[in-house]
């Protein structure tokens, strides 16, 4: 059998670490096993759902590396489910109901005082031809639940949590078609899975108990059962919200802005939860290779963007010249690329760099003694070098360790840290340093 998988995202939003991670483990499960990763995009519900949102998780997955096979949009798709609609009403596995969300909730509360499980009693059933012809009248909205076989226990092998047993009469028959005739998640993704082929279903372990209903909605319509793996959901060190679908800065959209590197994404998310130690030399052709759902454990990882932005320090600090200098906006070079890396946390960090060495910056006048200043241009020379520059110093100054080095970097760079003296020393040049030592001289 051929693995095809889906990652279903809502173009509601940003996508979030945690949603990313989920279609980071679809992607290597498939590649893994040699089959096929879909993108669906599930935008059935056409209020919230925009085309900036879409072409966002475009991007995000492109910048990320992770390249689709198939490509769809449920908006496309709604004569499949109209069809299908048909279809179980034909076989009598679908009906009408009435109640309003007030009526609902009130069921359900006069259920939770009773000590009984809040599962939907299926009244509308009950309802006669002229009850529902009257309701109609009065304008009562009306709206389509899938009929669940609740005679039967759902049981399935998941490859994460192994076997899985849910009694189908502890689950309310599941809503498919709102009042205002849009189609639910639980009905429209099974019918996408079914046209599409998808094999095995990747998700997050909140959807345990849809799967059970969504189980039965398959067998319904097409006799076949996805496999499925429901992994557990992330949860955050720091106590921001890696679900939130708009402005976290967990999103993928503001970590790119901060200047991660997309492998150190991918490479802590996919660790994340398993017996792999984070690398940030693994590309993505290694975490494919290594994959494997037995590594996983149950419990909840704890997410820390600190991890993403160590790896992205070192993941940066490996590249080469060549591999920089195309992406970004300065003509660098490799001496220059070479002199910086060691010490910036982001390639983003290469045009702050650049500007303190190629443009002017200011004088520093309260940070650096005037006489020392005055020494320092007075043991400059357009011949020496940097180790007699501070032999020299050393000896006409009296000063050692931080307060001979400190000064020089203030002016030379008008900043607390940064790279190793010496490299500055070089890439700079006499005239450079001689203007800005000149500078700081009142």
């Amino acid at each position: 059998m051929s693995v095809k998988v889906r990652f279903a995202p809502s173009p509601t939003g940003l996508l979030h670490v945690g949603n990313i991670r989920i279609a980071i483990l679809n992607y290597l499960f498939a590649k893994h096993k040699g089959g096929k990763f879909v993108l669906r995009i599930d935008d059935t519900d056409k209020d919230r759902s925009t085309i900036e949102s879409e072409n966002l998780i475009l991007e995000d997955l492109k910048w990320l590396g992770i390249k689709w096979d198939e490509f769809y949009k449920q908006s496309n798709h709604f004569s499949k489910y109209r069809e299908a609609l048909e279809y179980l009403k034909s076989i009598g596995r679908v009906y009408l109901c009435y109640e309003t969300k007030d009526e609902l909730s009130l069921k359900r509360k006069i259920q939770a005082s009773q000590g009984i499980p809040p599962v939907y009693d299926r009244a509308s059933l009950q309802l006669s031809d002229e009850e529902k012809a009257d309701l109609e009248k009065k304008g009562v909205q009306k709206y389509w639940r899938f009929k669940l076989n609740d005679t039967e226990t759902v049981e399935w092998i998941d490859l994460v949590h192994g076997k899985i047993s849910i009694s189908l009469n502890s689950v309310s028959d599941p809503i498919i078609i709102k009042p205002d005739g849009s189609y639910v998640y639980t009905f429209a993704s099974v019918v996408d899975d079914v046209n599409i082929g998808i094999t095995h279903i990747i998700r997050g372990d909140d959807h345990v108990t849809n799967t059970a209903a969504q189980i039965d909605i398959f067998q319904a319509l097409s006799g076949g059962i996805p496999q499925f793996a429901h992994i557990p959901l992330l949860s955050s060190i720091d106590g921001q919200d890696v679900s939130k679908r708009t402005s976290s800065s967990l999103s993928m959209v503001n970590l790119r802005n901060a200047g991660m590197e997309p492998q150190a994404i991918i490479n802590v998310l996919s660790s994340l939860g398993t017996s792999n130690n984070v690398d940030y030399r693994n590309s993505l052709e290694d975490l494919i290779h290594s994959f494997s759902f037995e590594k996983m454990s149950l419990s909840s990882p704890k997410f820390n963007v600190r991890d993403v932005e160590l790896l992205t320090k070192k993941i940066v600090a490996e590249k080469s010249f060549c591999e920089v200098k195309l992406g970004v906006s300065e003509t660098i070079s490799e001496e220059f690329w070479e002199t910086i890396k060691g010490n910036i946390d982001t390639l983003k960090e290469v045009d702050f760099w650049y500007e303190i060495f190629y443009k002017d910056i200011p004088p520093c006048f309260e940070k650096v003694d005037q006489g020392y200043l005055c020494q320092m241009r007075e043991s400059l020379s357009p011949e020496i070098d940097f180790d007699t520059w501070i032999s020299q110093l050393k000896k006409v100054s009296g000063r050692k360790s931080r307060d001979l080095f400190h000064p020089i970097r203030m002016v030379l760079t008008n900043q607390e840290k940064g790279p190793e003296l010496r490299k500055i020393f070089d890439l700079l040049g006499y005239e450079k340093i001689k203007n800005r030592i000149e500078r700081n001289i009142r």
